[in-house]
């Protein structure tokens, strides 16, 4: 499903067959979040992928399994209830990295409480993230490329909880729940391997010189923005907020360019 380069005479490299390099999710994720009385839920997730995900079959699944206190057990000294038996809002436990693209679902690194509002609402970025990805392998297997064309995605919980600053205690069952979830995302070139197996190229993508795109190349199809997000009719260009977040971008995550695609959001509570 993505093709690299073995060597052939010069100037006429030879390719291989379309192969799943991008087999999942090259993950990394931040310590958990530090709320009230107990840990809970991710602070920051990042995540490389790569034109393969799209595909049917490539995809997984991580449904998220994570459990225990405050999500499905009571908390020594917490709330007198928990997001399972919460009333007024139906929570989910949202992926930060989607497990369709291999972002874990039986750890709250990867997981966090989120309304059906603000999850529906990261499913619509991650739909236009989707988007994005079935560009880049219909640009991948349009012709020899020396270079994929893939995402950069990075997704940090906010420093404030969803309660209220007034009623922000160890008893409030909102203050283990972030305020919004700040999503990030950036094109990326990424340098084919020469003369390496499949396996090698899958287990090593984090390896290869990656750059920003400052301009996608001719062919390559960039995809609308979705219709809403937030009640707005387009993806702000920045956060609709700018609010303060746990953790850090990783270190090699490029800054937004101006090439109709590179952007980022908060998805608050809703």
């Amino acid at each position: 499903m993505s093709r690299i380069i073995y060597t052939g005479a010069p100037g006429n490299p030879r390719w291989s067959t379309n192969q799943p390099i991008f087999m999942g999710a090259q993950y990394q994720a931040g310590p958990v979040a530090v709320r009230q009385i107990t840990n809970f839920g991710a602070s920051a997730v990042a995540a490389i992928l790569g034109p393969d995900l799209i595909m049917p079959g490539q995809q997984g699944n991580n449904v998220p399994t994570a459990g225990g206190a405050p999500w499905d057990q009571l908390l020594a000294g917490g709330p007198p209830l928990t997001f399972t038996q919460d009333n007024v809002n139906t929570w989910i436990r949202g992926h930060m990295i989607n497990g369709r693209w291999g972002g874990p679902g039986n750890t709250w690194q990867n997981l966090v409480p989120l309304t059906t509002g603000a999850n529906a609402n990261h499913a619509t970025v991650e739909a236009y993230m989707d988007a994005y990805l079935a560009a880049s392998y219909a640009y991948e297997t349009s012709g020899p490329r020396d270079a994929w064309f893939g995402l950069y995605y990075c997704v940090q919980s906010s420093v404030n909880p969803f309660s209220d600053a007034t009623t922000t205690n160890n008893q409030n069952l909102y203050s283990y729940a972030p305020e919004f979830i700040r999503v990030l995302w950036r094109a990326v070139r990424i340098l084919k391997p020469v003369n390496v197996s499949t396996a090698t190229a899958a287990a090593n993508i984090g390896a290869y010189p990656m750059n920003a795109v400052a301009a996608f190349p001719a062919g390559f199809v960039v995809p609308p923005l979705p219709y809403a997000m937030n009640g707005t009719a387009t993806l702000p260009p920045g956060n609709a907020a700018g609010g303060a977040v746990l953790g850090a971008v990783p270190g090699n995550f490029p800054a937004a360019q101006g090439n109709g695609f590179d952007g980022g959001i908060e998805v608050h509570q809703s």
